[in-house]
Formats: C-alpha cells, sequence, structure tokens
C-alpha cells in the first residue's frame, strides 16, 4: 500500500503558488515581500516541527532538524509582526538563511544517502541552489524577489516530492 504524506504535498503546492505570484508581480513593495515571506517560514517551521515528531525516530533526525524549524518560526514571527523594519535589510537576512538551510540540506542528502533513500541527490541540488541564492542576495541585494521565487519554487517542488514519495523512503 503507498500512501502519500498529505500535509507536504499541500504545503508545496502552496509554496509553489507563492513563487508564481513573486514572478507574475514583481512590483510588490519589500514590505509586502516581508510579509510574505514571515508566513512562509512560519508555515514551514510549523510543518518541520510536526514531521520532525512524526519522522525524527524513523529518519534519525538530529536536534538541528528542530533548530531549523524553530529558526524558521522565529524568522517568520518577526517578519509579520515588524514588516517594515526588516523590508530594508531582507535580501541580507535571507541570503545568510538561505545559505544556512543550503548547507543543511547538503549534508542532509550525504546522511539520507548512506541510509539508501533515493531522494539523496534531489536533496543535494536544492541545498546547492539555496546556497547560490543566499549568496546572490549579497552581492546583488536588488535580485531578491526573483531568486526568493526560485528558493521557494524549489521547496515547494521539494516539499512535494518529499510528500509524495514519503513512505518509499521509508520502506526502501
Amino acid at each position: 500500500m503507498r500512501k502519500h504524506d498529505w500535509g507536504l504535498i499541500v504545503a508545496g503546492i502552496l509554496l509553489v503558488l507563492c513563487a508564481f505570484f513573486f514572478v507574475v508581480a514583481p512590483g510588490l513593495t519589500l514590505v509586502t515581500i516581508t510579509a510574505i515571506a514571515g508566513a512562509a517560514f512560519l508555515v514551514s517551521g510549523i510543518f518541520d516541527i510536526i514531521n520532525y515528531v512524526r519522522f525524527h525516530k524513523v529518519m534519525n533526525l538530529s536536534g538541528w532538524a528542530i533548530a531549523y524549524a524553530v529558526l524558521d518560526i522565529v524568522i517568520g514571527l518577526m517578519f509579520l509582526i515588524h514588516p517594515l523594519a526588516f523590508a530594508g535589510v531582507i535580501p541580507w537576512v535571507i541570503g545568510a538563511f538561505f545559505i544556512i538551510f543550503g548547507a543543511f540540506e547538503v549534508v542532509g542528502s550525504f546522511r539520507i544517502r548512506k541510509t539508501g533513500v533515493p531522494m539523496w541527490g534531489w536533496m543535494l541540488f536544492s541545498g546547492i541552489v539555496s546556497v547560490l541564492c543566499g549568496i546572490t542576495f549579497f552581492v546583488a541585494p536588488a535580485s531578491f524577489s526573483i531568486f526568493l521565487s526560485v528558493f521557494i519554487l524549489m521547496r515547494g517542488v521539494s516539499l512535494v516530492f518529499y510528500g509524495w514519495n514519503a513512505n518509499k523512503g521509508m520502506l526502501a
């Protein structure tokens, strides 16, 4: 019997829609992008905590996974509560976050590879793209909304992929 993790799939689809919105409406102000990014971080952190609780023993997840989820929630709340204060620095804050997230995902891909789970290559690719996006925010902060779209699209597609293959990875 093949079951899918519909929570991950729905979260992924919502992130893909958010990325599409950023691409088709580039005139959004940084304040609006800050608030939308805050909501995305908050939702991502909540789903990461739920999945940590559900799968930490089966997938041998470390405490870093829960720390990352809490960081998502804290950043999300800061952006939602004070979008004006963070609008000017959001490219650098998000850039640092993407570099950390990407490094976490690259390391995680090699840990998952050792267990024989077939999705490690996608995780590695996603982590590399995240690091490159983060570096670009520091070098060219004006490219923020385009690269934010790429990152959110990658994260959304990854969540859909992981949700669709949730039990496949655990049965391998």
